[in-house]
């Protein structure tokens, strides 16, 4: 416990550009609603549970699409510079993409059980999700920690946001308009205003107000308010 609370004292205190910081914030909120809709769906009703079981195929399809960015940028990354400091991570992704498949099965055969086999179904389902989101959040825990420490020892913050504006650059745009309804609303207010100041200098400025836009229908309208006037300032 001693090194876990040092590992973390040293994240919080840090004030270096953080990769990870926002996307497992959108991704611990997505992955929580989740778990919260598959523990109250009414498998009993053939419409809430086929599109709970289509949330489902959605939200792990997200989950494989998020490995499959930080394996082609960040893991190669660390092994460009540091060899061997990404094997820990790539035998956990490994493992959760086999969770991943397992449970995107599951879903599909839950969909398709006789009501009398529902309710057995359908626990079994919940259990194994409920273990892939305790192991997804410790796994996000250790590559805040380790992941950001190596990258942090080897790259600069320049680079960095470079390897970030790279890695979001090659998310398809119907993929980022999922991440952005899960981000936005989960971040704090400060990591809020750098991403749109990021983004304002990243894109046409229509472009850039229909995300403006878009954010403001996913807030709170104090959020909203705050987040444009922190922009106009």
């Amino acid at each position: 416990m001693a090194s876990l609370d040092g590992k973390l004292a040293a994240v919080a205190s840090t004030q270096r550009f953080n990769l990870y910081q926002s996307v497992h914030k959108g991704l611990r909120a997505m992955l929580c609603d989740m778990l919260l809709a598959l523990g109250h769906c009414d498998l009993y009703e053939p419409e809430q549970r086929r599109r709970t079981l289509a949330q489902l195929q959605q939200v792990l399809s997200l989950c494989h699409c998020h490995l499959q960015h930080e394996d082609l940028h960040l893991h190669r990354a660390m092994e460009a510079r540091a060899p061997g400091s990404s094997s820990q991570r790539d035998s956990e992704h490994h493992h959760h993409v086999g969770e991943i498949i397992a449970l995107q099965r599951m879903a599909d055969g839950v969909n398709h059980l006789p009501e009398s086999e529902l309710d057995a179904g359908g626990q079994a389902l919940y259990a194994r999700f409920s273990l892939f989101v305790a192991d997804n959040f410790e796994h996000m825990l250790h590559e805040e920690q380790d992941n950001m420490a190596v990258l942090w020892a080897h790259y600069s913050d320049a680079e960095l946001v470079e390897l970030h504006d790279v890695l979001v650059a090659g998310i398809p745009a119907d993929e980022m308009a999922h991440w952005f309804r899960w981000i936005v609303p989960h971040i704090a207010h400060s990591e809020r205003v750098a991403m749109f100041h990021g983004m304002r200098q990243g894109m046409p400025a229509e472009i850039f107000a229909q995300h403006l836009h878009a954010a403001a229908e996913l807030l709170p309208a104090q959020q909203a308010r705050k987040l444009q006037q922190a922009l106009a300032a």
